[in-house]
């Protein structure tokens, strides 16, 4: 790996892997029902920033992504089924993409189930471009989409919103039940601290200095930019411009194209297309990360661009977009399992506390069996909204049980061998 990454490099790539279409269309569909409290999303993440500078430096010396730190200390098996675990927080993200691509193309005049069909063969098609043509051409849009609604924002009058943002924010917050507030803060957060995607960056620092500053300076700026999309959306709800609007995740791209569409006829078009190329070049990168995931994991399988390991990857994102929950809701409810099942070994490494592979199996196997079962239950409707709370809690409190007794259990094995030596 390469690192020649200053401290602002660092910085711009960390945001942008943050700012993409869950970012911009999850934190207006919140904004609707939860006023400047939807910008919670943008705010976990720069606060998950925070708290990766915490331990950068050590993340930074080990030069190794997670699921690599996961195999150096406990073995290839628990390698594999890091990569493998990641699949379920990079699927979230993928029905994140799926479900704005939709949303678009609803607001293009594409009916449902043909508009599904369509996103879904795209991102498949835009999965097999060229990367460096297919992220110029993604970041391009996302910059269109970030200039169009810092316009929005002037336009629609909410610079005054815009600047009043951290205590509206503060003031909307019990708009949130305490279970969803504390499951969005904990999974976003903690996803950026141990999310392979975020540590990337990190690594390719040129110095540990560097690594933390990027980070830093990242968690600020996600401050920053974190409450405009919501800033937008509750300025065009005092002018009742969204009273008609029946989708909540539409609400970002139809706003984005509206005011487009103000400044010339056809922009608006262009701009609904732009927001669609973004999303679509979203699920593409995903989509190879989650490629590239499972042919880490499953033994003897294709090369990464076996299009059987995309088309895969594509059936489980489409999967969960099926669940029809909100877009942020989508990813933070699998974000909990993935936690759940790495987070106990996870801190152990990072403290330096030695776990037997053995242990760390059954450690990372207990918490994602009860995650999962909490998270099945939430999705056949057997829990209401703190399923999501539950799954993460459970989890880790399961393995940090299984850890403590097998512990115990080595210990008194080990004296009672100490014993019959000494006898």
């Amino acid at each position: 790996m390469e690192r020649n990454l200053g401290s602002l490099q660092v910085a711009t790539l960390l945001v942008s892997a943050s700012y993409g279409i869950g970012f911009l269309f999850g934190s207006g569909e919140l904004a609707l029902t939860h006023g400047m409290a939807g910008s919670i999303y943008g705010v976990a993440t720069g606060f998950g920033m925070l708290v990766l500078a915490v331990f950068a430096q050590r993340l930074w010396a080990s030069g190794l992504p997670v699921w690599d730190l996961f195999g150096r200390a406990y073995g290839a098996q628990l390698q594999a089924a890091v990569a493998l675990l990641s699949l379920i927080w990079m699927a979230g993200v993928l029905a994140a993409q799926i479900h704005g691509g939709v949303a678009v193309a609803r607001l293009l005049g594409a009916a449902d189930p043909f508009g599904h069909g369509t996103v879904l063969a795209l991102i498949y098609g835009a999965s097999r471009m060229q990367l460096r043509l297919a992220s110029t051409v993604f970041a391009l849009c996302l910059l269109a989409s970030g200039l169009v609604l810092v316009y929005a924002l002037v336009v629609s009058g909410g610079i005054g919103i815009y600047l009043q943002s951290v205590p509206t924010f503060l003031h909307d917050l019990p708009t949130f039940s305490g279970s969803r507030l504390l499951s969005i803060s904990l999974a976003v957060s903690l996803l950026v601290c141990t999310g392979a995607d975020y540590q990337q960056f990190v690594l390719a620092a040129r110095r540990p200095k560097a690594a933390v500053s990027g980070c830093v300076l990242a968690g600020l700026l996600l401050f920053v930019i974190g409450f405009l999309p919501s800033a937008v959306v509750v300025a065009m709800q005092a002018t009742q411009s969204l009273d008609e609007l029946a989708d909540g995740k539409q609400v970002v791209p139809w706003v984005l194209g509206n005011v487009a569409g103000s400044i010339g006829p056809g922009i608006e078009q262009l701009m609904l297309i732009a927001l669609s190329v973004a999303a679509l070049g979203s699920g593409a990168a995903i989509l190879r990360a989650m490629s590239a995931a499972l042919a880490c994991a499953v033994p003897g399988s294709h090369s990464a661009s076996h299009p059987g390991l995309a088309i895969l990857a594509l059936a489980i994102g489409a999967g969960l977009a099926s669940r029809e929950q909100g877009i942020v809701d989508t990813m933070v409810s699998v974000n909990t399992v993935y936690l759940a099942s790495v987070g106990v070994c996870f801190v152990a490494l990072l403290i330096g506390v030695a776990v037997q592979p053995s242990h760390a199996r059954s450690i990372m196997g207990t918490g994602f069996a009860v995650s999962i079962g909490v998270y099945l239950a939430g999705w056949w409707g057997w829990m209401g909204e703190q399923a999501d709370l539950v799954s993460l809690v459970a989890g880790c409190a399961a393995s940090i049980v299984v850890a403590l007794s097998l512990q115990m259990i080595a210990r008194r094995r080990s004296r009672n061998v100490i014993e019959s030596l000494n006898g």
